[in-house]
């Protein structure tokens, strides 16, 4: 089987993008929890709690790719995790996190963290500004609560004001449009 870590890199990276899960969750994804035909994956997040997230279809796509063409064998047989080293072994939270931060490095950036939860607070944003709702991300991401989902997507006014673009009460009325508009003109004085 080729192997390529750049290609499994790629593919972490796409998966946070997408589902904004913690760097923990990605690490202790099972192959076994994993359902690419339906497009879902089974997470055990904070306080041991299973949630099913979604995943689209560019991502349900390369996972199948890196795991029948580039998934190294596990080096032992209770290795069912779904990303591995090299070395068949397990990753871990501190590897992915020099992972991010090596590609940041590599891209330049600069004055912004590259790291997996800022790829997570990335995928709130995005959710929200395709149309996602704000129920639907708070099951995603795995909060209890709103409060804590409103943390992660405070909307910047540009993104209030696309929203009030397209969603406005008024404009979304059929109003009439008249040139007498004289009854409504006495509000105005006084």
């Amino acid at each position: 089987m080729l192997y390529t870590e750049g290609f499994r890199d790629y593919i972490i990276i796409l998966v946070l993008l997408d589902t904004g899960l913690r760097v923990s969750e990605l690490c202790n994804l099972k192959r076994d929890n994993l359902w690419l035909d339906e497009g879902m994956l089974k997470v055990v997040g904070k306080g041991n709690k299973e949630r099913l997230i979604p995943i689209g279809k560019q991502v349900q796509r390369l996972l199948w790719r890196y795991i029948n063409r580039y998934r190294p064998e596990p080096a032992m047989a209770s290795y069912d995790f779904l990303f591995l080293t090299r070395k068949g072994k397990p990753l871990t939270k501190d590897r992915v996190e020099k992972i991010m931060t090596c590609y940041g490095r590599k891209a330049e950036l600069k004055g912004v963290r590259c790291s997996p939860h800022t790829l997570r607070h990335t995928a709130a944003m995005k959710f929200l500004r395709n149309g996602g709702d704000v129920f639907s991300l708070q099951r995603m991401l795995g909060h209890v609560s709103l409060e804590m989902t409103r943390r992660y997507c405070e909307l910047a006014d540009i993104d209030v004001k696309r929203a009030h673009m397209t969603a406005s009460p008024v404009d979304n009325l059929a109003l009439r449009q008249s040139g007498n508009h004289s009854r409504f003109r006495r509000f105005g004085r006084r």
